[in-house]
């Protein structure tokens, strides 16, 4: 019986070809949230240090770097909404979306010009179900308005972008706060 080689997607990297990959995502993330996503795979090379081919060995294409951005991305999130659901009293939601501006708040966060990727439905439609269980949770612990939905929270998700991305303006913009100000119209009325 011949002996089965596992595919090279499945088998785990070196130690070396895994830091390259991680620097090659890093230095991805920071050129194409400096650049545009129209940045060429060379500027990425130069910024993680390594050669064009590394990359293309890994990515053979600036698509298929960005579609494992965005993934990593959406892996991400999803791990993070698991976490906020094991929080028992309803504050998962708010931790949540916490969590999410924060990480959209660095260069990693440039993927989000990417959700429309049709690659990525699958794993959108996955974070959105995780979002709209912590919002269903937050609601029956009374820690959040009854008439908020999976859109209200895409869409302060989708501001706080604007208000990082906003150009300099005479007065000082804070995702933080705006996050903050948010999280306070979303909590009931008494």
């Amino acid at each position: 019986m011949a002996s089965v080689i596992p595919a090279p997607s499945t088998r785990p990297l070196r130690a070396d070809a895994a830091a390259n990959r991680a620097r090659v995502l890093a230095a991805a993330a920071e050129v194409f949230h400096e650049k545009g996503l129209d940045a060429g795979m060379e500027d990425v090379a130069r910024r993680a240090g390594v050669g064009v081919g590394t990359i293309y060995r890994r990515f053979p294409s600036r698509a298929d770097l960005l579609e494992t951005l965005l993934g990593d991305l959406l892996d991400a999130y999803a791990l993070e909404a698991e976490l906020a659901l094991a929080m028992p009293d309803g504050t998962g939601l708010a931790h949540f979306m916490r969590t999410v501006g924060e990480v959209q708040a660095t260069p990693r966060g440039c993927a989000q010009r990417l959700w429309s990727s049709p690659a990525a439905e699958v794993r959108r439609a996955e974070v959105h179900a995780r979002m709209t269980e912590l919002l269903d949770a937050a609601k029956r612990h009374g820690t959040c308005r009854t008439d908020v939905t999976l859109g209200d929270l895409v869409g302060i998700l989708l501001a706080l972008r604007g208000v990082r991305e906003a150009p300099a303006l005479r007065v000082e913009l804070d995702w933080r706060r705006h996050l903050e100000l948010c999280l306070v119209g979303l909590r009931p009325t008494t």
